[in-house]
């Protein structure tokens, strides 16, 4: 089996969880972050003989910066001892957490790429979000981290916030805009069903996803304005700045990943940690919410479901039995698709519609070849 060359570090911190967030997270003292930082890298000893030369380490979370330079520091050492020169080594932040100090800190432990979360620059927007503090912050962090050396910086927004009008999302990308970064991710907002967030906001989220096309192609138009490469469904970067740890998950390379709910896909077998932070730090690193093994077929409709978020499209090759033949040809025939010199990719009125497209392409696999699941 080939080795890893991809990490994925969680970091589940957080001064305080935001209200649509999903992802395992905890708010609160730090006091255990000592503990977990050991716990963390003594699962990444033991995984050892799995990785070969890292070619990117990804630090999320959570917020990774809110546990301060010490500690990430003695993270990313025997991390980046793995690493390969020029490797991409990204820490996303809380723009109000960085500091001259933990930038400088950063840079001297060869962390090459920073991922500011802002969501929105509208203090309503925010507090609507639950996101904590301003985004006062967000210049002084964008310099600090510049001065300290790191230039690779990006910004992620999020649109079709409870209460957002057309023009609240014009002042957000241009603000973004003015700070000049690399990197742009830009979400819809995604919400649990049944979540308190849902209930609280549910006429608003409907009035939202009714405007989330119009919403989608104005920050299109606006960062392509701006010279900005919309190579990934929700991202775009200036030429060469593209985010290479996730272009590795969307062209279905494997991956590791360490922390209490992270999840792995190794050839094919894919786990997740267990989403408890006293039993992962007691020892129970190794212990496994969830495990299944693909089947051929998945792994193949993967490829696809993930690869044709990528604007380059991918090779038919690899994609199995996944896609729909009288599907593709339709959606060819309508200007969704497209296929040229043995790959297939969005068309730009595809990707705007990429999760129907995405549906109908691989209707067939979905009602004839979904089964094969190996949970345990």
């Amino acid at each position: 089996m080939a080795k890893v060359t991809h990490l994925y570090v969680h970091l589940p911190f957080c001064q305080r969880r935001c209200h649509y967030c999903d992802f395992y997270s905890t708010a609160g003292p730090l006091a255990l972050a000592p503990a977990y930082t050991d716990a963390l890298l003594g699962e990444f000893e033991a995984a050892a003989l799995l990785f070969g030369s890292l070619k990117t380490v990804y630090l999320g979370g959570g917020t990774p910066t809110l546990l301060g330079e010490a500690l990430l520091v003695k993270m990313l050492t025997p991390l980046l001892e793995k690493s390969a020169a020029g490797a991409e080594v990204t820490v996303e932040a809380n723009p109000g957490t960085v500091t001259p100090r933990l930038a400088a800190s950063l840079a001297a432990a060869r962390v090459n790429r920073v991922s500011l979360g802002v969501q929105s620059f509208n203090a309503r927007l925010r507090a609507n979000l639950g996101r904590a503090g301003s985004a006062a912050p967000v210049a002084g962090a964008i310099a600090a981290l510049r001065e300290a050396g790191i230039k690779n910086l990006g910004l992620d927004l999020i649109f079709g916030i409870p209460g957002q009008s057309f023009s609240d999302l014009e002042e957000d990308l241009h603000r973004a805009l003015a700070l000049k970064p690399k990197h742009l991710s830009c979400y819809e907002l995604s919400v649990r069903d049944g979540s308190a967030f849902q209930r609280r906001w549910q006429k608003e989220l409907k009035q939202q996803s009714a405007h989330a096309p119009l919403y989608y192609e104005t920050v299109v138009d606006v960062l392509e304005g701006a010279g900005y490469q919309w190579y990934e469904t929700s991202n775009f970067a200036l030429p060469g700045w593209e985010c290479r740890h996730n272009l590795a998950y969307w062209l279905g390379a494997d991956y590791l990943g360490l922390g209490a709910g992270a999840w792995s896909t190794v050839g094919l077998k894919r786990w997740r940690n267990r989403e408890d932070l006293g039993a992962y730090i007691d020892g129970g690193h190794g212990e496994q919410r969830f495990r299944e093994t693909l089947s051929p077929a998945q792994k193949a409709a993967e490829r696809v479901i993930l690869g044709l978020r990528l604007q380059e499209g991918i090779p038919f090759a690899g994609c199995g039995g996944a896609i729909d033949d009288l599907q593709l040809n339709l959606l060819q025939r309508n200007g969704f698709l497209e296929t040229d010199d043995g790959k297939i990719y969005l068309t730009r009125a595809g990707q705007f519609v990429a999760n129907e497209v995405l549906a109908r392409l691989l209707q067939n696999w979905e009602e004839h070849g979904a089964g094969g699941q190996g949970a345990a």
